[in-house]
């Protein structure tokens, strides 16, 4: 008879009367092992399978869209979407994990398993599929969705199931501590670090793509047989723990179709799943992991999209991942909550600060900071509430599905929902709600707080807008010094305020609130697509286009408005090419503003080739910017990947090709490569010149401009000093075929010798850690 008192998750069936118990078949514990059972080879071996696989697991995710960043233009968006994707994807496994450990048993899941360890053999090694590349009219997202899936879907399922699976097979063993196998978890995210910082710092610098992916291929085999020998041994040991002999086993009813029974959790003295249980779980894995998307793309905008930089984030999360399951005990330290509110309230405080001019030396440290604090108090909290081991595989499922709502939110919700990267504040404004959740300090200013709430929120609002005043001015007019300063003052205030829930959200509410009024003003023009977030802002008599923190262009709106400005003035190194006669067909990737159509005369042509449709509607919106407009020369703009565009268009057809794309101020490595640089070459003719716009904050990029050159035979220069209306300096390089064309551009001022350091970077091998200023 069913007793309506145990949880869903524990089925209730009718006792047996022979053959294996109905807690082998649904996947409880089995009983104690005998002493031969617990031989420290199978800690190693579980161990070492937990590790392999996990390293592939997250060597494969920078690899992937070290691929497929080509296609995609460069944009950091690539990469949340991917991990959407690869969440998805871990979700799928888990649930798999679930399901047929509850299903078949110790007895028949592990074959049924290595059955699917062979599937994806007709997958490897991986590879960009045909037609990668979106069309325009095509969804961007949805179509890097369909490449991933074709790619490495079917691997990655496969690999993901092996993190609850091993610990459940692990249970079932009789190894030591079989009764409590989460410190695999920590071995699986050691080998979740290692595979991570490998990639970046050993890998990419030494393997080309083609050797990453035959390499990745023969790991996944290495990772097969360790996991089915770990099959074997699971079998083997748990028939041997229940007292089977291989006759009685084999003559054993199918588990599938037996109808038996199993004692209720509250009879085994354990206690069930709750439904608040499972909320805390979404929940509280949810925000470490949608955080670490945000903060990633809010970095990555501004730095660059390459791997090394989506990397960092999800090492620092997993480490902290690693730290807390570590932990024998079932309490969450109060300190690391505390700590955790304090730097998000810091973070916050920092947004608009960030704009004022702060040095990236700052801003990525005390976001990587943040980053740890917040993920190694949400899981030191799962840490502390996780089950018994029946439970396992619904706890990984639980927290599996949390971490995909997270990259859910920054895949698709957030570019379709907000115009700005909303997602990013929201989250740190849920901090100190889902943290502090349990906080309750009996302290005298905490009751007193209790006591009179609304005069205390009142005092505890006006003081936030005192500070975060102060800190705004600081960040502005007095220098880092000043800001650095300013943050101590709203980290102490934050450290005050967090021994109280309530008014711990307070501050954070009322910084978020302002900085939304702040960024509104001025701002005439606000989108966002796949490719980034865009902001028009009308001030001081100029319209200025920005993309995250970066300018991307600005036009007077007065009698200057023909004026070409920022990196494109006449004073500067691009304003002495356009000085030069002969220059009638011109090719630019990137249209920003289109302030180079300002350098057109009757008779040129300009091509323009833009990937985004938004910059495009931008650009050709005379309530925004006119340079296209009023431009003299035939002005024509194409909508799609630079590199393809100009690969489509015919051999030396062009007198001037012009490189100015970037996603916000990061590198689009795919179109700086030898490779790229020769496709572009055979466009030119014999006396054509090729501009590439390198300014950057963080990569010097002079030896990949060097590299290109050397590879291609050709002079090349070095030109900065754009000093237009704007003290803007842009950094080119100047590269011909033709004899003496370069040697006399190096005679003017604007323009110098490039430098002789070379590094050269090919579509199969690159690496941007040889670049960093």
């Amino acid at each position: 008879m069913t007793d309506n008192t145990v949880p869903p998750s524990v089925p209730v069936l009718d006792p047996p009367r022979e053959g294996p118990s109905a807690r082998e078949r649904e996947g409880s514990p089995v009983d104690p092992a005998p002493a031969s059972v617990r031989a420290p080879g199978i800690v190693a071996l579980f161990t070492v399978t937990a590790f392999v696989g996990a390293s592939l697991l997250f060597v494969v995710q920078p690899l992937i869209a070290r691929i497929l960043l080509p296609a995609y233009g460069g944009s950091a968006t690539v990469w949340s979407t991917s991990s959407l994707f690869f969440q998805v994807l871990l979700l799928l496994g888990y649930l798999y994990s679930h399901v047929t450990t509850r299903r078949f048993g110790p007895r028949w899941q592990p074959p049924v398993h290595l059955l699917a360890l062979l599937a994806p053999v007709v997958a490897l090694p991986v590879a960009l599929p045909l037609e990668a590349v979106p069309g325009v009219e095509t969804s961007p997202v949805l179509w890097l969705l369909r490449t991933l899936t074709l790619m490495i879907g079917l691997p990655f399922v496969v690999i993901s199931t092996s993190g609850p699976l091993l610990q459940r097979w692990y249970s079932w063993s009789g190894g030591p501590r079989a009764e409590d196998p989460y410190f695999l978890f920590a071995a699986s995210n050691v080998g979740s670090f290692v595979g991570l910082l490998a990639y970046p710092f050993v890998i990419e610098p030494l393997l080309t793509v083609d050797q990453q992916r035959v390499a990745w291929s023969v790991g996944f085999a290495l990772f097969a047989l360790l996991t089915a020998t770990c099959g074997i041994v699971t079998r083997s040991k748990a028939r041997a723990a229940l007292g089977e002999s291989p006759r009685v086993a084999e003559s054993d009813p199918d588990p599938a179709t037996s109808v038996t029974s199993e004692p209720s959790a509250t009879e085994r003295g354990q206690v069930g799943i709750t439904r608040r249980d499972l909320l805390t779980w979404l929940v509280i894995s949810f925000l470490p992991s949608a955080l670490m998307l945000a903060v990633t793309s809010h970095i990555s905008t501004d730095v660059a999209a390459i791997p090394l930089l989506w990397v960092i984030p999800l090492a620092l999360y997993l480490a902290t991942f690693i730290v807390a399951f570590a932990r024998i005990g079932r309490t969450a330290p109060r300190l690391s909550r505390r700590l955790a509110v304090v730097a998000a309230v810091v973070a916050l405080a920092l947004i608009p600060q960030e704009a004022g001019g702060l040095p990236l030396w700052l801003i990525v440290p005390v976001l990587m900071a943040m980053l740890t604090l917040v993920s190694y108090a949400a899981h030191a909290q799962l840490a502390a509430d996780r089950p018994d081991v029946e439970h396992l595989t619904a706890f990984y499922l639980v927290v599996a599905t949390g971490g995909a709502l997270g990259g859910l939110l920054n895949g698709v919700i957030a570019p379709l929902v907000f115009d700005r990267v909303w997602e990013y504040w929201i989250l740190l404004a849920l901090v100190p709600v889902l943290l502090l959740r349990r906080a309750g300090a009996p302290s005298r200013i905490g009751r007193y707080a209790d006591r009179n709430w609304a005069a205390f929120a009142i005092v505890c609002m006006c003081g936030t807008i005192f500070v975060f005043a102060s800190a705004l001015t600081a960040a502005t007019f007095a220098g880092t010094g000043a800001a650095l300063a300013t943050v101590v003052v709203v980290a102490g205030g934050a450290w005050w305020l967090s021994a109280r829930r309530g008014l711990a959200a307070v501050p954070v509410l009322v910084i978020l609130l302002a900085f939304a009024v702040l960024q509104g003003q001025g701002t005439i023009d606000q989108r966002r697509t796949f490719y980034g977030s865009y902001r028009v802002v009308s001030t001081d008599g100029q319209h200025q286009l920005m993309h995250g923190t970066t300018l991307h262009g600005l036009q007077w709106q007065d009698d200057r408005r023909y004026e070409p400005t920022t990196y494109y003035a006449k004073s500067g190194s691009l304003g002495s090419v356009f000085a030069q006669p002969a220059l009638n067909d011109v090719a630019v990737v990137g249209l920003g503003v289109g302030t180079i159509a300002a350098y057109g005369k009757p008779g040129q042509r300009f091509t323009f080739v833009e990937i985004d449709p938004a910059v495009v509607d931008i650009a050709r919106d005379p309530r925004l910017f006119t340079y296209l407009a009023d431009a003299k020369a035939d002005v024509d703009v194409q909508v799609g990947d630079g590199r393809l565009a100009l690969e489509a268009m015919p051999d030396a057809s062009k007198d001037l090709i012009i490189l100015d794309a970037f996603s916000s101020d990061s590198i689009p490595v795919h179109l700086l490569t030898v490779d790229a640089m020769r496709s572009y070459a055979s466009k030119l003719r014999p006396d054509g010149l090729l501009m590439v716009h390198i300014s950057n904050r963080v990569f010097d990029l002079q030896p990949v401009l060097r590299g290109a050159a050397d590879d291609l035979g050709w002079d090349a220069a070095f030109g900065t000093k754009a000093e237009g209306v704007r003290s803007t300096v842009g950094e080119w390089v100047a590269l011909s075929p033709r004899d003496g064309r370069v040697a006399e551009m190096r005679r003017s001022t604007a323009w110098g010798p490039l430098t002789t350091d070379s590094t050269t970077w090919t579509d199969d091998y690159s690496s941007v850690l040889s670049v960093l200023r």
